[in-house]
């Protein structure tokens, strides 16, 4: 049977399905629906040079294994770049683009029709001989295979900023940075967020000599390392790993012993405590941090990349319930090393902490209201103060793809409308039909499988996912077949 696939998505992952996709035998048709140029979504189709990856050149790779595959396109174009290394994200973005338009010419050459259609796909319909694509400019297409590739581009506004959603002085998200770039030069401006958004933010508003004040419910800054490879041996007791109860008592320390022992192997016994700083206050964190990247004392960030995969491969038969109680428990942890930003980002926020162009509120704003006569925002403090700002910046994160089932074979694309149907992911990344009850022909990768996958925001993730959907390509299709059950169900 030839295959004639729709990808929903333009983004890295698409391009990493698609790459992937387009060597297997027996496919008729490729089509990418996404309203950009292919290879240049959210995350990489920035512009900005001052915005970095924040995982290195070894795992930020289409080719799921071996030598990365973006270090090659960089060697191959005079970047003097090495697998350790954070590149600015528009060349990954480049990257992406030509590798898809690359694999689109050999694809071509092969007999694989290609197309791009620049809108947005807003339903998929089961038919009887596969599935049609509803677009939003009118257009349907026919498919026997669809592949979701959704990316994060919705951001996500703060309760206390929903009412005024819309407004002129309401920026709810740092990008494109061109907006950041063209507000006033002696604007104040309140960023909302702490994390890696909120620090693309900064970095650009300060740059400029724009005074920012940085705020979040955790007042917490991510941590700092030097690189996010993969290690040259293994570090990480995966299998024991593997074999952990979720529902053990005793689960938190012997996650805590398998961690401790794959950074001790890692830092040749350097402790955890001599790698991390606890100090209270986040300034003084960062700097004390930033010594120790540069003194070579941060070893735990050689293990991440194995934690990842083992989070993934480890949560990924569960219940979804289960798998939010378990991971609910570690999110803080998670978040703040496994999203860790470069030492060169952090160089510069503690440089604009110093110079005082950049500030950390000590605390959460209990009220954000515009000002009349549109003249900025007052921001009330949980003390009582009140401090006026001309521009808001929401760096606190994006939604997750969304794919409901609104009806039997009906499948809707876009914010949540049936919050009590969502369609099942299974482990080979397939959807389920709540309602029939079937296993469709429909794969779901990269971040909109946040129900099944743990960490999705990370292309070697993404790698892996095409990988394995495309090796899913090689047996003949078959019909939709009845769901199984997870195999840890809650």
């Amino acid at each position: 049977m030839h295959r004639d696939i729709v990808i929903i998505g333009g983004g890295a992952t698409a391009v990493a399905a698609f790459t992937q996709v387009v060597r297997t035998p027996g496919i008729a048709s490729v089509t990418t629906v996404d309203p950009n140029p292919v290879g240049l979504g959210h995350a990489f189709g920035v512009s900005d040079p001052l915005l970095l990856c924040n995982t290195s050149v070894d795992v930020t790779s289409l080719r799921p294994d071996g030598p990365s595959d973006l270090l090659d396109y960089l060697s191959a174009r005079g970047w003097a770049a090495r697998p350790e290394d954070f590149v600015p994200r528009y060349l990954v973005g480049h990257y992406c683009r030509e590798r898809y338009l690359s694999g689109r010419c050999e694809a071509e050459r092969h007999g694989t029709a290609v197309a791009h259609h620049r809108a947005r796909a807003t339903t998929v319909r089961a038919t009887a001989d596969g599935y049609r694509v509803e677009l939003d400019d009118g257009r349907r297409l026919a498919a026997t295979d669809v592949l979701v590739c959704l990316g994060l581009d919705r951001p996500r506004l703060p309760e206390l900023l929903r009412p005024y959603d819309g407004h002129p002085r309401l920026l709810p998200q740092p990008y494109p940075t061109g907006r950041l770039r063209a507000l006033p030069d002696k604007a104040e401006v309140l960023v909302l967020g702490s994390k890696l958004s909120a620090v693309d933010a900064a970095l650009v508003l300060c740059a400029d000599g724009r005074r920012t004040v940085m705020t979040s419910p955790s007042g917490r800054l991510p941590a700092v390392r030097t690189r996010l490879c993969r290690p040259d041996r293994p570090l990480l007791d995966s299998r024991r790993w593997q074999r952990l109860d979720p529902r053990a008592e005793d689960l938190d320390r012997e996650l805590t012993r398998l961690l401790l022992r794959a950074i001790g192997r890692a830092g040749a016994g350097l402790g955890l405590r001599a790698q991390t700083s606890s100090a209270a206050v986040p300034e003084e964190r960062l700097r004390q941090e930033l010594a120790l990247a540069a003194a070579g004392r941060v070893p735990w960030q050689d293990v991440i990349a194995e934690v990842i995969d083992a989070i993934n491969d480890w949560t990924a038969p569960w219940d979804p319930a289960l798998r939010a109680e378990v991971l609910g428990r570690y999110r803080g942890l998670m978040s703040r090393y496994i999203s860790s930003i470069p030492a060169r980002n952090a160089r510069l926020i503690s440089g604009h902490l110093d110079s005082g162009r950049l500030s950390l509120a000590p605390g959460y704003p209990v009220g954000i209201e515009p000002v009349a006569d549109d003249d900025g925002w007052e921001v009330e403090w949980p003390d009582g103060r009140h401090e006026r700002f001309t521009h808001v910046v929401c760096g606190t994160g994006f939604h997750t793809p969304q794919l409901d089932a609104a009806a039997p074979g009906v499948y809707r694309i876009g914010p949540s409308v049936v919050h009590d149907a969502a369609p099942e992911i299974t482990e080979d990344l397939r959807l389920v039909d709540p309602h029939r009850g079937s296993t469709e022909r429909i794969w779901v990768l990269g971040a909109a499988a946040h129900s099944r996958t743990a960490i999705v925001n990370y292309l070697n993730t993404a790698a892996k996912q095409a990988q394995r959907v495309a090796a899913q390509f090689t047996a003949p299709a078959v019909p939709a077949v009845p769901a199984a059950p997870s195999a840890l169900a809650a």
